[in-house]
């Protein structure tokens, strides 16, 4: 029976042996020259979010701190700042002791040299070649090249912030890298979603003028079904922006309504593309059968809008995402009612109609 006993306890102790060499908390060990007596801080960064505070230290005579943590730090970045200075450094979930050696003066250049994390040195060393790196494609190669998806990510945020619509496809690839439900990719992804936006109104200021051909729609109807403005060409149209929440769109109907009624047989109709339902945003923080359930119900509002309002052509189209659709980032949207008149050649003619008469005026002159 003791020797029975005697071996459990035996075992239990090379389990726990075990455990102490494998598991262990992060240290991140910190010289600075010429930091004496200044405050260190430690946080986690969220790329285009917030900075969450995770330790903070008093830096002691010989300019040596330390941030110590009973687990390890997760798979990340984490920015260390001490008065002006800082730092921003990919870290993995295995590093364990870390130690970083430099100056003070040119810590936020990092001029640091960096032990016992490969993702730490490697963000050092690309961020100190980056500054080096002439032109978008010598840039790509260098991200290409880094291994740590975290400090490519941090890396190419920050360096392609104003590159536009070129930087855009080493933003997408970068993103990808990401794990699917981490913060940084979905700040990330909601940055590279603004960024779409904000290049469709910019192409769309441009393209959207009278004389200019109206760019297509192929969008959901009400049925499921698919509309397409294409689709009417040889016809006078009405490209009308509109959703069932807009007071001022659902007090204008009447006046697209009469107009409709008035020339429908003439070849004019109306191609209705209604902002309703649920942003891009919002759909993040639901999951799918609620999303699913969000924007049923947004659609259900839309159908009954159609009904009440009398709009009775065939022509309705919705992407269901409020303002995160791509017609109406297309068409430069950013307020509705909005309307555009199309010719019979799918030409604009005109833009920003309301009422009935200044509708039926322009309307006139391209019958």
């Amino acid at each position: 029976m003791r020797y029975h006993v005697l071996l459990l306890s035996l075992w239990a102790l090379m389990l726990s042996a075990c455990s102490s060499d494998s598991g262990g908390g992060t240290t991140i060990d910190v010289h600075l020259q010429d930091a004496a007596g200044l405050s260190a801080n430690l946080d986690r960064i969220i790329l285009g979010g917030e900075k969450e505070m995770l330790r903070s230290a008093t830096i002691d005579d010989g300019g040596h701190f330390t941030f110590a943590f009973d687990q390890p730090l997760a798979d990340g970045l984490y920015q260390i700042r001490v008065g002006a200075q800082k730092a921003t450094l990919a870290l993995a979930d295995t590093d364990r002791e870390i130690t970083i050696d430099g100056q003070l003066g040119s810590f936020g250049d990092y001029d640091f040299t960096v032990d016992g994390s490969d993702s730490a040195l490697e963000t050092a060393e690309t961020v100190r070649t980056i500054s080096q790196v002439k032109g978008l494609e010598e840039l790509e190669r260098t991200i290409d090249a880094v291994e740590n998806d975290y400090t490519a990510a941090y890396i190419t945020f920050n360096s392609l912030l104003r590159a536009g619509e070129q930087g855009l496809p080493i933003h997408e690839r970068v993103v990808a890298r990401l794990p699917q439900d981490d913060a940084n990719r979905i700040n990330y992804t909601q940055y590279l979603d603004q960024l779409r936006q904000q290049i469709a109104f910019q192409k769309s200021q441009q393209l959207i003028q009278p004389g200019n051909p109206a760019p297509d729609l192929s969008l959901p109807g009400p049925d499921g079904g698919t509309v397409s403005l294409s689709d009417l060409r040889g016809q006078v149209v009405l490209l009308d922006f509109w959703a069932a929440w807009c007071r001022p769109c659902r007090q204008e109907n009447p006046n697209v309504v009469k107009v409709y009624d008035r020339y429908k047989d003439q070849g004019f109709t109306v191609f209705s593309v209604s902002l309703d339902g649920v942003d891009d945003r919002q759909a993040e923080r639901l999951t799918p059968e609620q999303l699913e359930e969000a924007r049923e119900n947004h659609r259900q509002k839309w159908i009954a809008a159609i009904e009440q309002d009398g709009l009775s052509w065939d022509n309705h189209g919705s992407e269901l995402k409020f303002w995160s659709g791509e017609a109406s980032a297309k068409y430069g949207v950013r307020a509705i009612p909005a309307t555009f008149l199309i010719d019979r050649e799918g030409n604009i003619a005109e833009v920003g109609l309301r009422g009935a008469a200044s509708i039926e005026r322009a309307l006139q002159k391209v019958l």
